[in-house]
């Protein structure tokens, strides 16, 4: 009876000191270098980002190793930020690793919050859909990328937005052509490495959710994995028109296991106080 009740006080004993089994989940991390030229009124800007992304079920990391994000509110990113994109891009965490501070967004949360806070002041954000359009074509084989046969496709975006406020009407136009070039033999990381989900969401924070919808459908025609991406787009406002040319080239892609922890923010971050935002809970 004595080795009996030993054995039942051991088996807990023994549970508790067996070391935890990091979970982790198949996926992809790459290389990409980010260019963009910003042409406005003032002089011409150039960026250069570079960044070491691994993306495994639905979740995203994008560590800066060059560069930074941009900057929001007071809190500063700077070349060892890191951005995580989890639940397929519905929450944004921005993590300051010098600083060991925090921030999240809910992009699709905070598009509705500003719709919402624009219609309780009897104001309005509308597009016009005779103008807006999202358009897909196969231009057909493109060059080999890192090795990789690749296809090309082109994505035409233009979109009318008018918000109106206290009287008072204001028109955007936007306007984008982005040329693609997808690996064809690196199909099956498409979908692991949500490459488009990033593009749309970045894009999201600038239109209404119907036509990020549309532009979500639409982008996921697209088949194989973006190796090379160069957009132009122009936005015209008040007067006042820019352009932007950015090119993003990707390099080194690799299948591994991906650590679930990868995407959790650290124990001892603390958050960042940020400006209120509709659609954006404070910190």
């Amino acid at each position: 009876m004595r080795k009996l009740r030993f054995a039942c006080c051991a088996i807990p004993a023994f549970l508790c000191a067996a070391p935890v089994i990091a979970q982790s989940k198949p996926g992809v991390s790459f290389d990409q270098t980010m260019v963009s030229v910003t042409f406005g009124k003032g002089p011409i800007d150039t960026a250069t980002t570079v960044m070491h992304t691994t993306s495994a079920s639905g979740n995203g990391r994008i560590d800066v190793e060059k560069g930074s994000f941009p900057n929001f509110g007071p809190f500063r990113s700077g070349p060892h930020a890191v951005m995580i994109m989890r639940d397929g891009g519905n929450e944004m965490l921005f993590l300051n690793p010098d600083e060991k501070q925090y921030f999240s967004i809910k992009p699709i949360a905070m598009m509705e919050g500003m719709q919402k806070m624009l219609e309780s002041m009897g104001g309005s954000m509308t597009i016009d859909t005779s103008v807006s359009r999202v358009k897909l074509d196969s231009v057909g084989r493109g060059p080999d990328i890192d090795g990789h046969p690749t296809l090309t496709y082109r994505l035409t975006m233009v979109m009318r937005m008018t918000m109106s406020m206290m009287g008072q009407s204001h028109v955007a136009d936007s306007q984008s052509t982005e040329e693609i070039q997808a690996a064809t033999d690196l199909g099956d990381f498409a979908d692991v490495a949500s490459m488009n989900r990033f593009a749309e969401l970045t894009q999201a924070m600038r239109f209404n959710k119907g036509y990020f919808e549309n532009l979500s459908i639409t982008r996921r025609r697209i088949r194989g994995f973006p190796l090379r991406m160069v957009t132009h787009s122009t936005t015209s406002a008040d007067g006042m028109t820019r352009t932007v040319i950015q090119t993003i080239d990707t390099r080194n892609v690799k299948r591994l296991a991906v650590p679930d922890s990868l995407f959790v923010v650290p124990a001892d971050y603390k958050p960042a106080t940020m400006p209120a935002m509709p659609g954006m809970p404070a910190h």
